[in-house]
């Protein structure tokens, strides 16, 4: 493995700032790459990455990859970390999605795999799309997906029901895209 200090020298020459608090903060990720097998390499000479992300220089257009989210971490940049969070959240949501164990319940309120957090990364990244039953505004079914995930009471059968469809109908389908982008590494 190489010296994992190779990081800030890296992301300093990669950036327009040349001091690191700075510099850390002109980075965002846009995009990850699922190798399944920990195959990868991070640049920083990290081995055994699953997921590999791409970060970029919003200031001047720099990319850097292959780059573990454990370096990526190292930016103490917090939403970097948010971001990351994010992407853990839906790979988590994916895989639940794909293997559909008995008992594992994906309605959409269930805390193990759902959450505020996970609902605005969705929203971001547009699994929510405009449709004539949100009044062509995604954002209406992002913010009933939150009111729902808030509620102390069941959700009633019209609530149920509009959560399945938001599910089947927004995030579901997203997520089968999100898969194979993950997986061909066009995210």
């Amino acid at each position: 493995m190489g010296d994992s200090y190779q990081l800030p020298k890296v992301v300093l020459e990669a950036s327009s700032s040349k001091v690191w608090d700075t510099a850390i903060a002109e980075w965002h990720i846009v995009s990850c790459h699922d190798n399944g097998d920990a195959s990868g390499d991070c640049l920083c000479g990290h081995e055994g990455i699953r997921y590999e992300y791409t970060i970029r220089n919003s200031v001047n257009g720099n990319e850097l990859s292959p780059i573990g989210s454990t370096c990526i971490l190292k930016f103490a940049n917090d939403d970097l970390k948010k971001e990351i969070e994010g992407w853990k959240a839906a790979i988590k949501l994916l895989e639940a999605l794909e293997t559909r164990r008995p008992g594992v319940v994906l309605n959409g309120l269930n805390r193990d795999f759902f959450s505020r957090r996970l609902y605005t990364f969705l929203y971001e990244k547009g699994a929510f799309p405009a449709n004539r039953y949100n009044g062509y505004d995604g954002k209406n079914d992002y913010e009933f997906m939150v009111d729902m995930f808030n509620k102390r009471n069941p959700p009633t059968e019209k609530q149920r029901n509009k959560i399945y469809m938001v599910l089947n109908n927004g995030i579901f389908p997203w997520l089968t895209l999100f898969r194979d982008e993950l997986r061909e590494g066009r995210l």
